[in-house]
């Protein structure tokens, strides 16, 4: 297999995203790009610079209309393009990843091996009460460390010690209650509140260093954003995101804190 370079690397994720905006826009359905994408389209115009990848946000209701129409057979796609969903075998996730098929890629610390992806996170509905709204991501925010802890790769050198204790029994956990199981116990935590009805929205695939609850008639304003040599739509009210999530998200972090995501991809044969 040939490895794929850098610059190569990030056309690839453009090329996944085109499609996702292409099917999102002919049928109706808003996205958003979001987190360090959304970052990295106002503080750079595009990729943040020691980053490499692409994640979007699709309220509820389209999220499941656009992957309807990401598996539908009969809708005009690449063909390269796969649908990577918690239905699938081992993929425990509660969003997707949409993948080049052409493509393998393994990530640090992670099992599950597959297509370059752009991650498609769902928004969904909260608790009307702000109180029971964080309760609420708090529960959400242990649901993904188990998650996590699914598709851990264990032979991986830089998992410490408590890292692979823990994992290990979480691991071990949905072993006990059934994996797909466990996955649609997350599918209907997550689908508890009509996001049409919902004052507060978050992604419950909840990271408490980043992941913020958010007022959702703030969010739902458009606009186009420069990526790279692209448009993309994202949050015309980004600054209130962005903010929540990253603070003074124009300054640039200390460099020990600029992390990458450590992912090697190859062409397959």
């Amino acid at each position: 297999m040939r490895k794929i370079e850098h610059a190569e690397y990030r056309e690839i994720l453009m090329g996944i995203m085109d499609e996702i905006a292409r099917i999102c826009n002919e049928n109706g359905l808003r996205y958003y790009i979001a987190c360090g994408t959304l970052l990295g389209a106002v503080r750079h115009k595009g990729f943040i610079p020691w980053d490499d990848d692409l994640d979007i946000i699709v309220m509820r209701d389209d999220y499941d209309k656009l992957l309807a129409l990401l598996k539908d057979k009969n809708v005009k796609k690449a063909e390269w393009l796969e649908v990577k969903d918690d239905t699938c075998d081992y993929y425990f996730y509660p969003f997707a990843k949409i993948c080049d098929g052409r493509t393998v890629v393994k990530a640090d610390r992670h099992k599950e091996a597959g297509g370059l992806w752009v991650d498609v996170f769902p928004y969904d509905g909260l608790p009307s009460s702000m109180f029971f709204a964080k309760i609420y991501c708090q529960i959400a925010a242990f649901i993904r460390v188990i998650c996590l802890a699914m598709d851990t790769d264990f032979s991986s050198k830089t998992l410490n010690a408590w890292n692979l204790f823990y994992k290990r029994v979480l691991n071990a956990f949905t072993y006990v209650v059934g994996r797909k199981r466990f996955c649609r116990f997350v599918e209907w935590f997550h689908r508890r509140y009509d996001i049409k009805k919902s004052k507060y929205v978050t992604s419950l695939f909840f990271d408490n260093r980043v992941d913020t609850i958010l007022d959702k008639e703030k969010l739902l304003p458009q606009t186009v954003l420069p990526f790279e040599n692209r448009e993309y739509t994202g949050f015309a009210n980004y600054d209130y995101v962005l903010s929540r999530a990253y603070g003074d998200y124009m300054k640039l972090p200390p460099e020990e804190k600029r992390i990458t995501h450590d992912s090697n991809a190859w062409w397959k044969d």
